[in-house]
């Protein structure tokens, strides 16, 4: 998969800025103060003091600053709150982090970086020396901005660009990049350097690529060629990176786009082993004067309740599900209105499955005062998950999701997830393809959004746009959970296909059928008509000017009325769409490929059957449309 030309011209602009800048209570600090510090972009809780909070708060305002001051162009918000734990010691750090203590002769980390949907988790002890003992922190850190910007960086390059901003010295007003830690220096002396076309062509399934071991030769020599790259002089003159970016949008291969960019590899592989033998390595120098008065973030002293409800998050973040379902407990112990509190509870059963605990803890967190705009995302995405049964609670869904995005503009999830049920409405369908759109423009280093709206056009009938998103997402599938969305996304193309088939094999099935008889034409099913792309799923039909539409799932639920209206659910991967029928006794019932609805089941067992629907649009209707034709299979 190739980058965007979006993406191209966002680097080199990135590029010229980097050549001038060269299930345990907390036993041991559960009676300590803590106080919270919320500068422009972070939120720090500390127990090590007011003074520590407001360090910390600064020094990741300052390295913020260093992607905003160097490269203008770059996003960097990442439409996720980032907490902060500064703790003061080891034992307030085991607290947080048992799993690392837990294991002897496990090493025992000064920080970590746990990512999540809603928001993001920082912990780090206070106390400990060193010109950077956050290296890992900032690594992971710098990921998270250069995912929200590019999707497809090559594997070493993405890399090579986290450790060379990862191992940055922060200063008063300043922050000096491209400064190679020990352990960086140690493995390029001392040993035998990858061969240049195999490190280009390693990617997370490589035997050199280890995310947990960043002391390796892999990490050592891709943080070498960043840095050649963008510090030396003969590379910034010849704009390398900028030729190598160009040559592998044009054509795809990395090993391909390094020939032209840099020439004989055999030569750059001997350029490049001089170079990281180097014994004095460049750096660059930022400035960093605009972030403000680390005096002036906010502070207060921390309620136990609030302090609580983090640690409950934290845990969830950090896959402690016991030691979070305390937190949570103690919270609501303390303060049983907290929305925090509640949200904590509902997640932490949420990413475990159990959605029938988590949907109401949610739903609670959004009725309370204070409910942040990702307790309205769970309280709506909970009951997508488990499935929603009724309008009403769709109308809820919608609501909480569109309540999540006004309070948050920057969260994809929202209208990624909000696009999914617009899709499923005619009427709603235009609205969806601008949330899909912008979902992926948010977050596009996050290939699930991808798939997201891959679906999306699906669903708008949208089929060769569909299927050419879908090529792009199977060339950039890598992790086990973006291997399957891709495999899933591909067997609903190849579904659809399937359904477009077979609904035109049944018109020409009933127009045979029509012509063939010597009495009158019984109603038609499908219309003898050309067989179009439109919103609303499956094949559609056009007849006497109406469309008739095509949606395929599980019935959720029916009203079974003779004569009166009625009203019918249809579910389709955790969503649903309602449709209306005047009365059964007009409603044409069918089993399997068959002209003769003898077969076909009554009204009572339609509950849970696997149906083809075929309907007529509606406008300005609570509901998808005017059912037609049920048929079952």
């Amino acid at each position: 998969m190739r980058v965007t030309r979006r993406a191209i011209r966002t680097f080199l602009q990135l590029y010229a800025a980097l050549c001038v800048f060269g299930a345990v209570p907390f036993p041991s600090i559960a009676k300590d103060s803590w106080v919270e510090v919320r500068s422009p972009h972070f939120t720090v809780i500390s127990n090590a003091g007011e003074k520590e909070a407001r360090r910390t708060a600064d020094q990741f305002e300052q390295f913020r600053e260093v992607f905003h001051t160097a490269f203008p162009t770059l996003r960097i918000d990442t439409g996720r709150p980032l907490i902060i734990f500064a703790v003061k010691n080891e034992d307030s750090l085991k607290a947080l982090l048992p799993a690392y203590w837990e294991t002897k002769g496990h090493a025992h980390p000064s920080g970590i970086y746990a990512s999540g949907e809603e928001r993001d988790f920082v912990a780090v002890r206070t106390n400990i020396e060193g010109e950077n003992p956050y290296e890992v922190v900032y690594h992971e850190y710098a990921h998270a901005i250069l995912n929200l910007n590019f999707r497809e960086l090559p594997v070493w390059l993405s890399e090579g660009l986290a450790e060379y901003f990862g191992n940055s010295r922060i200063r008063d007003n300043e922050v000096d990049i491209g400064i190679p830690s020990r352990h960086l220096v140690v493995t390029l002396q001392q040993s035998k350097l990858i061969p240049i076309e195999e490190l280009l062509l390693a990617d997370q399934h490589s035997p050199y690529y280890n995310e947990e071991n960043r002391v390796s030769v892999f990490y050592a020599e891709s943080w070498a060629i960043v840095h050649y790259l963008l510090i030396d002089p003969n590379a910034q003159q010849q704009q390398l990176l900028m030729k190598f970016l160009k040559a592998w949008e044009a054509s795809g291969n990395q090993v391909e786009a390094a020939q032209k960019a840099f020439g004989d590899l055999k030569k750059f592989s001997q350029t490049m082993e001089a170079y990281a033998r180097n014994q004095n390595f460049m750096m660059g120098t930022v400035k960093t004067s605009v972030r403000g008065d680390p005096k002036s973030f906010a502070s207060r002293e921390m309620p136990g309740a609030e302090l609580s409800a983090n640690r409950a998050l934290f845990y969830v973040h950090t896959r402690r599900p016991a030691e979070a379902e305390t937190a949570a407990r103690e919270a609501l112990a303390q303060d049983a209105e907290l929305s925090l509190a509640y949200e904590a509870q509902g997640l932490n059963a949420y990413v475990q499955e159990q959605f029938a605990a988590a949907c109401p803890a949610f739903l609670r967190a959004a009725e309370l005062p204070g409910a942040m705009f990702s307790a309205y995302y769970f309280a709506g995405t909970c009951r997508l998950r488990e499935g929603i049964t009724s309008e009403a609670e769709n109308a809820q869904v919608i609501a909480n999701l569109e309540k999540a995005i006004s309070l948050n503009p920057l969260f994809a999830p929202g209208f990624a997830n909000l696009a999914s049920i617009d899709s499923l409405q005619p009427r709603t369908m235009d609205r969806a393809l601008q949330l899909g759109r912008k979902a992926l423009e948010l977050d596009p280093g996050n290939l699930q959004y991808a798939v997201s709206f891959a679906h999306v056009l699906l669903n708008a009938g949208r089929i060769a746009d569909a299927k050419a998103l879908a090529a792009r997402i199977q060339q950039a599938a890598w992790t086990p959970r973006d291997k399957e969305a891709a495999g899933q996304l591909q067997g609903s193309i190849a579904d659809y296909d399937e359904q477009s088939r077979q609904a035109a094999e049944r018109a020409r099935y009933f127009e045979a059928r029509r012509a063939a008889a010597s009495a009158g034409p019984p109603a038609p099913l499908v219309p003898a008509a050309p067989t179009v792309e439109a919103p609303g799923g499956g094949a559609t039909s056009v007849k006497d000017g109406r469309a008739l539409y095509m949606a395929e799932g599980v019935i959720a639920d029916a009203e079974c009325n003779a004569t009166a209206a009625g009203r019918l659910t249809l579910t389709i991967d955790h969503s649903s769409m309602r449709f209306l029928y005047t009365s059964l006794s007009k409603l044409e019932v069918i089993e399997g490929l068959t002209e003769d609805s003898g077969n076909a089941p009554s009204c009572a067992a339609w509950k849970g059957r696997r149906a083809r629907l075929f309907f007529y649009k509606t406008k300005d209707k609570p509901y998808a449309g005017e059912l037609k034709t049920i048929q079952f299979f």
